[in-house]
């Protein structure tokens, strides 16, 4: 055989493998889609209900100027939204503005519960969808390690992105409200960061965790059975 069709034999050969891949991914990431999306719709709520006194406290901290008096999932016409109810917690001047605390002047923000949820599926096919080690290395136990412990860095991420997301774009929206009605000028981290959860940044927060999950789980497999090969090769020469 030639130089030349060995080589061409190579290209086949690694075409064929990278479509192969290809295609696994597409199928992780359409079956994950297909099992994700509808636990979402089922028990999104319940999920979100478990991390009310987590926003509770987080939104407490943030927005501290806030008393907030009720946070909770609420419906909004056929739409299921996480809705903050709030008063003034003290006197707030406002350049030639000043605003008193009174229990009859309350405020409330709501964003959408679907909101909350967008950026952990994401993250989750992303992760589902990623190639594991074990495909490089034709490692079948290297792949399933990796891929539960990728599975294993993800659940407190995912956590993190939803825990700095809901709370602080409630906190945002209520920023907004008043600072366009009393000081527009006025710059606001907090509204700053509604607009850059809500003009996609949940999704890149997301890919970047997943991306942060998947290489957390690939070096921790690797090491993992680098300790098993030695402990292996110690068994041996012992024996």
């Amino acid at each position: 055989m030639s130089e030349y069709e060995t080589r061409h034999g190579d290209v086949i050969s690694r075409r064929y493998t990278t479509n192969a891949h290809a295609r696994r991914a597409l199928l992780r990431l359409v079956l994950g889609a297909a099992v994700l999306l509808p636990l979402a719709v089922h028990f999104g709520q319940q999920v979100i209900e478990a991390f009310l006194p987590a926003f509770a406290l987080i939104f407490g901290w943030v927005a501290d100027d806030f008393q907030l008096l009720r946070l909770a999932v609420d419906h909004e016409g056929s739409d299921l939204v996480l809705r903050a109810t709030v008063m003034w917690k003290h006197i707030m001047f406002f350049g030639p503005h000043v605003i008193y605390p009174d229990a009859r002047g309350t405020a409330n923000a709501s964003t959408l519960l679907a909101h909350a949820l967008q950026g952990p599926i994401a993250a989750m096919l992303v992760a589902i969808t990623w190639p594991t080690t074990g495909v490089l290395f034709h490692s079948s136990s290297l792949g399933w390690t990796e891929r539960a412990l990728r599975t294993l860095f993800m659940i407190p991420l995912m956590g993190l992105l939803v825990m700095i997301d809901m709370p602080l774009v409630l906190a945002g929206e209520l920023w907004q409200f008043t600072l366009d009605a009393l000081a527009p000028d006025t710059f606001c981290a907090l509204v700053t960061w509604k607009f850059f959860m809500q003009g996609g940044g949940r999704y890149a927060l997301a890919i970047a965790m997943a991306v942060l999950a998947v290489l957390l789980g690939r070096v921790t497999a690797t090491r993992l059975q680098q300790r098993q090969a030695s402990i292996r090769q110690t068994a041996k020469r012992l024996a």
